[in-house]
């Protein structure tokens, strides 16, 4: 069985759209684009090295960013009543001012060092500090109040707590490389933002050289056979190098679902474009573990992203993930060949169930994460365990 979405016309215009538009997407008329110089403006900052001297000595950009590469974001809220900006630092933080993204631990410390990561954001000092302090941030943080950084960087207004964020690239010329005007803590856009990143720190890109299945896959195909390295299981584990597991395992014992997905620590911008409705693979691993899709023994569950086995420690820690296997993919050997990896740099969020029997049956291209779709997973579940 697969699911063909009747919106998959609309999403190959809006992913060739995305394609032309290169290392920029827009909310609107404002703000600064790629190509364009970075202004040097003043500005305060703070960070939670020393919380208690006060704010820094007023400074100038370029000389905070130290001829390095500078990742700036403005938000107009740090508090609840920005429904993305929690998940927007925190993937910041761990991918970013944390350095997980860069490959193997020991190269975090030396990318790290030549990267300045700055959240700008429309609220007071108080409010900065306590952010920080209590979420034990590396990153710096400037308030914003009168948006005299954001009127530099060519941002007008912000219009209510909610609105898009505007996130930067400024590269060592201080020229911006990268620009979004609309960054709600999207997956997607997470990955592009560290593509870049790659580009500009001259890290090699790990999924440069995948080579892709050619191959259609559809329903009645045998699955193909894989092996790989998942998070150890249970809550708040001390980190442990990885688990290692092979798909053909589970044929003959298990149905499993394989569950590909754009980035741990992101929001879902699967769901028609309107809203940012919850923390997308939160949704998923809360539903999935705690629904009636069969006991442990009946189901397996393997959500697969291009991300460290670090990293999705962190992540399933920060989530208290007990039941489903965070998947390794760092070189996207498995997402390519399930024909799940696009040349944007991330995953695409499709689903495969694989049948005791070791064959596909079923597909989801473009599983979004919601009633609709989850129930049709489990109405397939359903079906196949009564044969």
């Amino acid at each position: 069985m697969s699911k063909i979405p009747l919106k998959s016309g609309f999403l190959t215009l809006s992913l060739i759209v995305i394609m032309a538009l290169g290392n920029i997407s827009y909310s609107g008329n404002n703000g600064l684009g790629v190509g364009e110089s970075s202004p040097n403006p003043e500005f305060l900052y703070e960070n939670n090295y020393d919380l208690t001297a006060g704010l820094r000595t007023t400074t100038q950009l370029y000389n905070y960013k130290e001829d390095k590469i500078l990742l700036i974001a403005f938000l107009p809220e740090i508090s609840s009543k920005n429904n993305y900006a929690e998940v927007m630092t925190s993937a910041f933080e761990t991918y970013f001012a944390d350095g997980m993204a860069f490959g193997e631990p020991y190269e975090w410390q030396f990318h790290r060092k030549n990267l300045k990561v700055l959240i700008v954001t429309n609220n007071d000092q108080t409010t900065v500090r306590e952010y920080l302090n209590n979420n034990g941030y590396d990153f710096d943080m400037a308030p914003d109040v009168n948006m005299d950084m954001a009127n530099s960087f060519g941002i007008s207004k912000w219009n209510s707590a909610s609105d898009g964020a505007f996130v930067y690239v400024v590269n060592r010329d201080n020229r911006i490389t990268y620009a979004s005007h609309d960054y709600k803590g999207e997956g997607e856009k997470l990955r592009t933002v560290q593509k870049e990143l790659f580009a500009q720190l001259n890290i090699d890109d790990p999924n440069s050289k995948l080579v892709f299945n050619d191959n259609l896959l559809f329903p009645g195909d045998k699955a193909i056979d894989f092996d790989f390295t998942y998070t150890s299981l249970g809550e708040n584990t001390p980190f442990a190098p990885g688990v290692e597991g092979k798909l053909s395992d589970y044929f003959g014992r298990k149905n499993v679902i394989i569950a590909f997905y754009p980035a741990p620590f992101s929001m879902s911008c699967a769901m028609e474009l309107t809203k940012f409705d919850a923390f997308a693979e939160q949704q998923t691993l809360q539903s999935i573990s705690n629904s009636q899709l069969g006991t442990s023994e009946d189901v397996e569950i393997l959500m697969i992203s291009n991300s460290s086995i670090e990293l999705l420690d962190k992540w399933k820690n920060d989530m208290k993930v007990k039941n489903v296997k965070l998947v390794a993919d760092m070189f996207g050997a498995i997402s390519s060949q399930y024909r799940s990896f696009n040349s944007l740099g991330y995953n695409n969020r499709t689903l495969f169930i694989i049948n005791k029997s070791g064959m596909i049956s079923y597909i989801d291209w473009n599983y979004i994460v919601n009633e609709q779709d989850f129930g049709m997973v489990k109405d397939h579940l359903e079906l196949i365990s009564e044969k």
